[in-house]
């Protein structure tokens, strides 16, 4: 099918060149045309490794996970303008199933994010959220009204209902959750970020994925801090040290993922002056 699509677009484009020598019917001309649009279709549909739309961008990391950026302006004080920043949610592949891990920033990014799961011929069977802030769980409420499992812990439930914002339709105990077996594990380390963050384990790929509770080595502070737990953050990122040593692959939940622990240890320096004695 793709080689006989290739010759027709030879075809076209010969067509087109040779205009000047003799006339091509109108009607073979505009077949000749719609079978180059489809081709040129075709080939973005097959090639996603790199995708974008007006508000999120996704790449492909490896064939089972790929990684999706939103935006949003952000003010993180009061005497600074605001800044444009990114923020990664990710979405692991088991065959045709697809399982988001972390909205995208805004509501409105949703419909894009679906759209590409359609083009994939992906089916979403759960999204689970790292944390209460609208960088991780935004599209809680569009998901839940689309008929889509969503998961969060009993901490980042209580968290949103206090503030009167969408919750997920399934909740767990904070501690460990295996959100895809022996594939997807969430798992809480202690307040930080905030009080409720989670990080998430892929066994198979070992890959860590942080949420906001781990920062990129680009970030030379610790942002927004209005809900963290300053003093317990070093003492919570030590505990992701000790149990994700083997990381191949780190992400935080803005900027680049790095190979090893370089993003755990560069959290833990940052975080370091404010901890508490232990």
């Amino acid at each position: 099918m793709s080689k006989c699509l290739g010759l027709l677009v030879s075809m076209y484009h010969f067509v087109l060149s040779s205009l000047g020598t003799f006339i091509i019917p109108t009607s073979i001309l505009l077949f000749i045309m719609s079978i180059s649009s489809s081709q040129a279709a075709l080939d973005k549909i097959s090639n996603q490794a790199d995708w974008s739309s007006e508000v999120i961008e996704i790449e492909m990391v490896l064939p089972t996970l790929y990684l999706v950026r939103s935006h949003q302006e952000v003010q993180l004080s009061a005497d600074k303008p605001a800044v444009k920043m990114d923020a990664n949610s990710f979405i692991y592949i088991d065959n045709q199933d697809a399982y988001l891990i972390d909205t995208p920033w805004n509501v409105s990014d949703m419909p894009d994010l679906m759209s590409w799961l359609q083009i994939k011929g992906l089916s979403l069977k759960g999204a689970l959220v790292t944390h209460y802030h609208a960088d991780s769980a935004a599209g809680l409420g569009y998901l839940d009204k689309a008929g889509f499992d969503t998961y969060a812990s009993d901490m980042t439930n209580a968290l949103l209902k206090k503030e009167d914002k969408p919750i997920a339709n399934h909740t767990f105990l904070s501690g460990k959750f295996e959100f895809v077996k022996g594939s997807i594990e969430a798992f809480f380390p202690g307040a930080g970020h905030s009080m409720d963050n989670l990080v998430v384990w892929l066994p198979g790929e070992q890959i860590l994925i942080g949420g906001c509770f781990l920062k990129s080595n680009s970030s030379n502070s610790l942002g927004w801090t209005g809900d963290a737990d300053l003093a317990n953050w070093y003492h919570s990122a030590s505990n992701v040290k000790a149990k994700y040593a083997d990381a191949k692959l780190v992400f935080p939940g803005h900027g680049d993922g790095v190979e090893g622990s370089a993003i755990i240890d560069h959290t833990m320096a940052i975080t370091k002056e404010f901890a508490s004695l232990k």
